[in-house]
């Protein structure tokens, strides 16, 4: 019986030497609206980052705001959800949080960021000051209820 590991038919060696001929002919060329589209995403050669998949605080507390400065315009759709009677007030805490969810995403997409690490300082500081208005308006309405729960006192209401 013969070993036909060590006796290659003819047809895959000519195969082989064709490909070889053939391989020194070919041209590469570059579809640059293809090149354009995938490095929308790119920073100075660096890939699409996954490690901007976190939550945005600053998109999810200051959603229009950030949207406006992020070139992010679909995030002032929570301008529109503000004025619908009712349930206004879950359609906009609904979009916050979406927001949040995506914030990271649209703000690496929409703008030209130095590094990743740029992107995230900035992040970072719509975060704080995302906080810091939350605080004021959490402040002033406990300001203001309890001069409204004062006046009714004094008019004998409560």
């Amino acid at each position: 019986m013969s070993d036909d590991r060590y006796n290659p038919k003819k047809s895959h060696i000519q195969n082989a030497n064709a490909a070889r001929a053939n391989a020194s002919k070919l041209q590469f060329s570059y579809d640059t609206d293809k090149l354009k589209k995938e490095n929308r995403y790119r920073v100075q050669g660096q890939a699409f980052p996954k490690t901007i998949n976190g939550f945005n605080w600053g998109a999810c507390l200051l959603t229009p705001l950030w949207g406006l400065c992020n070139n992010t315009p679909v995030a002032c759709l929570w301008i529109v959800f503000a004025f619908i009677p009712v349930i206004g007030v879950i359609l906009t805490s609904i979009f916050s949080l979406y927001c949040g969810l995506k914030g990271n995403e649209w703000a690496w997409a929409n703008n030209d960021w130095q590094s990743i690490d740029h992107m995230h300082y900035i992040q970072k500081k719509w975060a704080t000051a995302g906080v810091i208005v939350e605080i004021i308006a959490i402040l002033a309405f406990c300001v203001y209820a309890m001069q409204h729960i004062n006046s009714l006192q004094r008019a004998g209401i409560l």
